[in-house]
């Protein structure tokens, strides 16, 4: 992995918490405001601004651009590297943050999956069928991570010829590995 893609232990610590991992996976997604964050995840938008700090003090955020709207400057945030894999120094952390890691990554879920209900209760009705999850634990070997990393690379490339089509509105499609 190129150093600068490396992650820190204080950075995987810092994304030990489910609001700062819910604000990383929208970033992912694109630039957004605090107020937007704020709308997005359901937190006020003060408890947005310190996560969006202790993000950017780690490194892992920066703001992308600035606009003023009156006397006021609105900042957009963004991710700083396109990709971080926690997986390089999963090894370095205590059981307690990995616990801590696994708990936030679960939080980020349970926020999304919030999010979907929610959507679904304002529109009260759907057109297409969506939403589904899929839960399996499997035992962890080289060769399982090897057919996992195939399976991944596989539903991405997919993944992204259906990104190609016009659509009126989005979901999200969420591929994740947690360790245990």
């Amino acid at each position: 992995m190129p150093e600068e893609l490396k992650p820190t232990v204080n950075q995987i610590k810092i994304l030990s918490n489910a609001s700062r991992l819910q604000v990383m996976a929208l970033l992912l997604d694109g630039e957004r405001s605090i107020s937007r964050l704020a709308e997005e995840i359901g937190i006020t938008p003060q408890t947005v601004y310190h996560h969006i700090h202790k993000l950017m003090d780690a490194g892992l955020i920066h703001v992308s651009r600035e606009e003023m709207c009156g006397n006021l400057v609105k900042r957009y945030y963004a991710v700083e590297e396109e990709w971080l894999d926690s997986s390089a120094v999963w090894d370095e952390l205590t059981l307690e943050q990995k616990q801590n890691y696994k708990l936030a990554a679960l939080g980020t879920i349970k926020g999304m999956v919030n999010r979907g209900i929610r959507y679904i209760q304002k529109k009260k009705k759907i057109e297409n069928e969506v939403g589904w999850v899929s839960y399996e634990k499997i035992p962890l070997t080289k060769e399982n991570v090897e057919k996992l990393r195939k399976i991944f690379g596989d539903t991405r490339k997919q993944l992204e010829e259906l990104k190609e089509e016009e659509a009126d509105e989005d979901i999200t499609v969420l591929l994740a590995t947690l360790p245990g």
